[in-house]
Parts: C-alpha cells; structure tokens; sequence
C-alpha cells in the first residue's frame, strides 16, 4: 500500500512538473501591468484552428519571394492537438511542397500592444519559418507604404543560426529594411521560446524570452511620416511556414518535412 501510494504520488508530482514547463513562459514584467484584449491559446477540441481568428492564404506562386510550397488549408499542413498549433511543411511523391499560412486579416486586428508568440521554429535548411504582421486595410498603399513588422523570421540556409526582428516601410524595406537586429536563439527548434514586439507610438522594440534585443524609434518625420512610420494603423498576424525562395535557401534533397509549433499568439494593452 505504501509502496502503490508512492508511485501514485510521484506520477502526479512528475505530471505537475511537465505541465508547469509546459505552460511557463518567459514574458517581460511590465507584461503584468497590462490587459490582455486578445489571445489564441490553440486549446480547442477541433483539430482544425479556430476560424473566428485565423483565415488560410493558399496557393503556389512564389509570395514574391520565389519559395516554393503551396500553401493550403489542409489539416496535414495545419491542424491543433495537445494545446498547440503546427503547421507542417511536407514534401508530396513527385517532390512538391506543400504548407500553411494563417492569417488574422478582416477577423484580428489592434494598433499598439505587446504582442508575444511562444513557439519552436524549425532549424532545417531550406526553411523559412516566420512569425509577423502586415497593416490590416493598407491605408496607406500596397507594400511597402503600410508597413511590415516581422516579430521573428529564421532561415537556417541564409543566416545559419541567427533570428531576426525586422520593420519595413516605404523608407526602408526588402535587403535594406529601416530595421533589423538578429539575436542567437539557443535549440530553437527543440525548446520553447517567446518571440514579442512592444509597440508603441514612440517605437517599436523586439523581445526574445523576456528580454529586449533591438529598437526602431519613430523619427517624427514632419514631412512625410507615413515613409518612416506607418505603424500607427491597426496590424494582423500571420504565421507560416515558407520553403526555399529568396531566404529560405536551397532545401536538401533528403529533407521529407519539418514542422513548426506555435504554443499560443497573445496581444496586450
């Protein structure tokens, strides 16, 4: 009886453990200090993500950055399960990606916040996992003039082991973006790590696991400001998988898939 009262206890003292480092999270403290107007903790009983947040882009014609997948809507290349959402790039007989790339558009959009992602990239040459945000109505014109800020992007072909933070506007975007600080993120595909932006309207600022790594303060262009700062209007989410194209590199010939797991997307006021 003593014997059995052990086991049982160490059981439930070993899933208590898993279930605190599964659910621990390395936020910034002013984190605390502030609402959260919107989450996706991806703990549905549906496989398939919820559709009063996310919306799929598909299709196979290169997302002006020449990758090579198709994204679709499929559960094989989207889908939830343990409390987490993956998003699986595979590789079909005759050789053809396949991926996913939801987006918030038109159903989740805020301006200013903080906005945190806890998730485990893949490290696998020719991937180009991503974690960002475009302007929800391009008030001010099609890309670049609306701004892009990309909360993480990482592309083990092009940049080996680095993970960058990176704002596009008309006065700087493509190879030359107004900014782009990387950081190094240690097992990033195997452990968990939050990705988040503060966003305010005096500067954006990039966090990795809690802490700040990079900066872009509004210039206060009297003149035009929209060039250098359009991030004054309300932002979407996007979460995908890319292979190969312009970032993601050539992908081995052996490589079958590589998947992405994304644990929640939070956004703070």
């Amino acid at each position: 009886m003593v014997r059995t009262n052990f086991w049982v206890l160490t059981a439930v003292l070993m899933q208590a453990l898993f279930f605190s480092c599964r659910q621990e999270a390395s936020s910034p403290d002013f984190v605390k200090d502030m609402k959260l107007v919107w989450s996706d903790e991806f703990d549905g009983e549906s496989n398939c993500p919820n559709e009063e947040n996310w919306d799929w882009n598909e299709g196979a014609h290169g997302w002006g950055n020449s990758e090579v997948q198709n994204y679709t809507k499929e559960r094989a290349n989207s889908y939830v399960s343990k409390g987490s959402l993956k998003i699986v790039a595979q590789k079909d007989a005759k050789g053809k990606w396949t991926s996913a790339r939801l987006i918030s558009r038109w159903k989740k959009a805020f301006t200013y916040g903080y906005i945190e992602f806890r998730a485990k990239v893949p490290d696998r040459k020719g991937s180009w996992p991503a974690l960002w945000m475009m302007s929800d109505k391009n008030e001010y014109g099609q890309w670049p003039r609306s701004g892009e800020i990309d909360v993480m992007e990482h592309a083990a072909s092009t940049w080996q082991d680095k993970t960058y933070g990176t704002a596009h506007c008309k006065a700087g975007y493509g190879g030359s973006p107004v900014k782009s600080e990387y950081i190094i993120v240690e097992n990033i595909e195997k452990k968990w790590h939050t990705y988040g932006v503060l966003w305010t309207e005096d500067a954006i600022t990039w966090y990795c696991d809690g802490k700040p790594y990079s900066e872009y303060k509004n210039p206060r262009d009297e003149q035009k400001s929209e060039n250098s700062w359009p991030f004054d209007k309300d932002f979407y989410i996007i979460i995908n998988l890319a292979m190969g194209g312009s970032l993601g590199g050539s992908i081995p010939k052996d490589l079958e898939s590589c998947q992405m797991e994304v644990d929640y997307v939070r956004w703070y006021q």
